[in-house]
């Protein structure tokens, strides 16, 4: 018994001694193979960015190329323990099919994000909006996109969603177009409004001197005449110029007695329909 003991200890000493060498071959390749993928995916991120200057797209390729270096790299220290990969390729290829069938929907965001990122529909950094929401991008993903929102909320939006959505991004144009609406009473003086408007928007240095602002007499309501102006600015000073001329118009209209109505509602009685009144005059 205890030879027989000494003879299968003997065999397994061989096996680990005949067999050393391939595990540290394999240890190695994968060390040195993952090293490999995080160098050469970030040099290839950072040629991205100096060739394209377009940071989304390097940090896409990034995460693309060091899964596929990692992939490779344990393939090949498979090969070199001595297993034969082509049957794990095959059954990895079966089951890539039924997981591929249980996540169609990560697999269609995956497919989303590498259209995102090669038809460059917008870029990080860029304010875009989505259905209702509106927000910063700050990453494009393989499966999903990452928007910060105007008070500092993140909002995570899968990939499928958005090439699935239309999608307005703001910032794609250095200038942008707004119309401000103003409302004054019937008893103003138009012309005077008008000369008051024209010379708050073509003064002030956050409207762009071209296209020349326009103003001019938009609609005629019930109880105010509502003047349009019509005017470009950069589209970073967009949120803010809605704020600082609204209030300098108000200011002026103050200034010049122009006054800026509220609903206002006339009753005329017909004292033939109401004889207690007629009575009383």
């Amino acid at each position: 018994m205890e030879t027989k003991m000494i003879i299968v200890s003997d065999k397994v000493m061989e096996l680990l001694i005949s067999f050393a060498p391939n595990l540290v071959s394999a240890s190695l390749i994968l060390f040195f193979g993952y090293i490999l993928a995080k160098l050469l995916s970030k040099y290839i991120a950072k040629l991205l960015k100096k060739v394209t200057r377009d940071e989304t797209l390097g940090i896409f390729f990034k995460n693309v190329i060091f899964v596929g270096v990692l992939l490779l790299t344990i393939i090949t220290a498979l090969t070199n323990l001595g297993v034969k990969t082509t049957s794990i390729i095959a059954v990895l290829g079966t089951a890539g099919l039924a997981i591929a069938l249980s996540l169609k929907d990560s697999l269609t965001n995956l497919a989303a994000g590498i259209l995102l990122v090669v038809l460059r529909f917008f870029n990080r950094g860029d304010t875009i909006s989505v259905g209702s929401i509106t927000g910063k991008v700050d990453s494009i993903n393989l499966f999903e996109t990452r928007l910060t929102t105007l008070d500092n909320q993140m909002v995570i939006l899968p990939n499928s969603s958005i090439i699935s959505s239309p999608v307005v991004n703001i910032n794609a144009n250095q200038t942008r177009r707004m119309d401000l609406i103003f409302g004054i009473d019937y008893k103003s003086d138009i012309l005077q409004a008008k000369q008051v408007l024209e010379s708050i928007f073509k003064e002030d240095e956050i409207v762009l001197s071209e296209p020349e602002p326009v103003v001019g007499v938009n609609a005629l309501n019930a109880s105010s005449i509502d003047l349009v102006v019509r005017f470009w600015v950069k589209s970073e000073h967009y949120f803010r110029a809605k704020i600082i001329l609204t209030q300098k118009v108000k200011m002026a209209f103050d200034e010049k007695g122009i006054e800026i109505p509220y609903n206002k509602l006339d009753i005329n009685i017909n004292p033939t329909q109401f004889p207690i009144i007629k009575d009383r005059q």
